[in-house]
């Protein structure tokens, strides 16, 4: 007769991972039902003068692009349409991704948020954030407090 120990840890494990397949399959299966959400990739650099962000956004139309700044953050948002095929095509496989998107940043506290520009070329959007020429305050004065 074999003995096998028992290992709380591995049950437990193996019920996590059954409980993440299950949510797994509900989110997708939602996100069938109600448009995909996909998120553009961005490239982030830093020149002595500013900051640049670059977003893949192909496909998608000037016209369903927002970029926002709001508390120090910046929001790039909007949509990719899926295309409508003519009446005598269907689709056989869909891959490329469609529907909202969102992508925010902090802003570091450098940026001259009202020089900020943005330019959008061959599905490339590129937003150029100036640092402000205002020395940053890294200091703090310290004050004697006496009663």
């Amino acid at each position: 007769m074999t003995l096998n120990r028992w290992d709380p840890l591995k049950d437990l494990l193996n019920f996590q991972e059954r409980v993440n397949r299950v949510i797994d399959a509900s989110l997708s299966e939602r996100s069938r039902m109600r448009g995909t959400c996909w998120c553009p990739s961005v490239d982030m650099l830093e020149t002595p003068d500013a900051y640049i962000i670059r977003a893949e956004l192909p496909g998608v139309g000037l016209e369903n692009i927002n970029i926002e700044i709001r508390n120090r953050r910046l929001i790039i948002s909007g949509e990719r349409p899926i295309e409508q095929e003519p009446v005598i095509a269907a689709y056989l496989s869909i891959e490329r991704l469609h529907g909202v998107f969102e992508r925010s940043f902090t802003l570091p506290g450098d940026v001259d948020v009202d020089a900020v520009k943005a330019k959008y070329t061959d599905g490339v959007l590129e937003i150029y954030l100036p640092k402000s020429q205002e020395e940053p305050r890294n200091s703090i004065s310290v004050v004697s407090l006496r009663s």
